[in-house]
């Protein structure tokens, strides 16, 4: 009788983990989902001058030389193209981002581009941007970079550096919000995002919004909208409709602060191979 006593709790302890296991297959699956692929999109802009030559007026500034330039922008018209390549491990996460300026403003620039790299960790509550590069065109490089025995990071340009900002949390950095959510559930309303653009940290609250009815390719595939919180201290808006499926990025859009008077809008070309 004792022996079918314990039989009969190691039977039931037994499907208890299977069980639990099983409920936690899908979580540990999308939490160390691998990922090797390019996500390649179409940057459009859009201009609105008149708050760019207020800017100038009221602080002195000069403008540069390429800004008769988007004078000339009249609605929204494409910039550039943008190849995303991401790589996702077990723990690591590398995304390195190129974009290349097309059309008339591509030609007055000599087609420079944007680079950006980014090398972090993945842990089972996120990202954590360890090193962040970023090169525009013709101008010197900036960068973030983790220091782990002082849980700092620091900030440089041309491999100078300029600061420093202690880090508490999660951190995260402009290429990796895009891909926030691969591998891992939506949140139910928000999550506070703290983030590094390779020169200051800042915490912001992403808010989910409504689920649409996205068009995307000819068709229209479900969707989840999330946006930015602003404040008169980062006024900069930003807006991500992630596809309920893949959770990947279909379109991002960024409204940049008055003095630039640019709205970007950010949209997958199609959906890569997962």
């Amino acid at each position: 009788m004792l022996k079918r006593y314990i039989d009969n709790r190691i039977n039931i302890l037994t499907a208890l983990w299977v069980w639990c296991a099983l409920l936690l297959i899908p979580i540990n699956s999308l939490a160390n989902t691998d990922l090797s692929t390019k996500f390649e999109y179409t940057l459009r802009v859009s201009v609105d001058y008149a708050k760019r030559e207020s800017y100038l007026k009221r602080s002195g500034d000069q403008p540069s030389p390429y800004e008769k330039l988007l004078k000339s922008v009249n609605g929204s018209v494409e910039l550039a193209d943008i190849v995303d390549t991401v790589n996702f491990s077990k723990n690591q996460y590398s995304i390195r981002s190129i974009g290349t300026l097309k059309g008339a403003i591509g030609l007055a620039l000599s087609s420079q581009s944007l680079l950006r790299d980014s090398i972090g960790k993945r842990t089972p509550t996120g990202f954590f941007s360890i090193n962040y590069q970023e090169k525009r065109g013709s101008t010197e490089p900036f960068e973030s970079k983790f220091d782990v025995n002082k849980n700092r990071l620091n900030f440089s340009v041309n491999t100078v550096q300029v600061g420093s900002a202690s880090v508490q949390g999660s951190l995260l950095d402009p290429i990796v919000i895009p891909y926030l959510f691969i591998g891992k559930s939506f949140p139910g309303k928000s999550t506070v995002v703290q983030l590094t653009d390779g020169r200051s940290i800042k915490r912001y609250s992403l808010i989910r919004a409504e689920s649409i009815d996205f068009p995307f390719n000819g068709s229209k595939v479900r969707a989840i909208r999330f946006y930015k919180t602003t404040s008169k201290e980062d006024p900069t808006s930003l807006e991500v409709w992630f596809s309920e499926k893949e959770h990947a990025p279909l379109r991002y859009i960024i409204g940049l602060k008055d003095q630039y008077g640019v709205t970007l809008q950010v949209d997958l070309k199609k959906m890569p191979r997962f």
